[in-house]
């Protein structure tokens, strides 16, 4: 089983470092996620439930990326004690977690490319960065509606005066928690400060 989840962290590896070149959709990783993207009635995810899933898959990809480069500086210091180096030797000689993960991500995790392909990290950075931009700057639709002095929100249906009273009730809690808790004051059954048990100020 060990061996079986190498070789499908290398693949992913390999497909987050597939260059696009002059077709995106050549990738699978883009593929699949062309695939989540529809909806059982053959149609397209909205932008504010499809960003999600770029997300997830992002932060999937960083933590195999992490992944990968405690796999390789492991299977580093495996080879030098094989040719002989003593345990501490062969790990002062192994590139550190650090050097391995900046080596990573500067190949295929990043926007910045020097001049080369893109990955698809690169294509899944902008088409996140698109849909967050279609996601909060879309007006959402009402969700309130007014049938005669009553409010239709969600299941729910009220009166204003049972809206107003509702108010009027967490008010007079409030104002109860902050009379007895913070300065240790009674209130009386009529949710009147009680003068008696006012402490003394000296």
């Amino acid at each position: 089983m060990g061996r079986i989840q190498r070789q499908i962290l290398r693949l992913w590896m390999a497909l987050l470092n597939q260059p696009l070149q002059d077709d995106e959709y050549k990738s699978v990783l883009i593929s699949g996620l062309a695939v989540l993207g529809m909806r059982e009635d053959d149609g397209w995810l909205d932008a504010e439930d499809y960003t999600p899933k770029y997300s997830a898959v992002i932060k999937l990809a960083r933590l195999m990326v992490v992944q990968e480069a405690y796999e390789r500086r492991r299977e580093a210091i495996e080879q030098y004690e094989n040719r002989g180096l003593r345990a501490k030797q062969a790990r002062e000689k192994a590139l550190s977690h650090y050097g391995l993960t900046r080596g990573l991500v500067s190949a295929f995790m990043t926007m910045a490319h020097d001049g080369r392909d893109p990955k698809p990290m690169q294509w899944l950075y902008r088409s996140r960065s698109y849909g967050f931009k279609i996601r909060y700057t879309t007006t959402a639709e009402g969700k309130i509606q007014w049938i005669g002095d009553d409010v239709l929100y969600a299941n729910m249906r009220f009166s204003m005066s049972q809206f107003r009273g509702m108010i009027h009730g967490l008010v007079g809690e409030a104002r109860e928690e902050l009379f007895e808790k913070l300065m240790i004051v009674r209130m009386s059954a009529d949710r009147e400060v009680d003068i008696k048990q006012v402490p003394a100020i000296h």
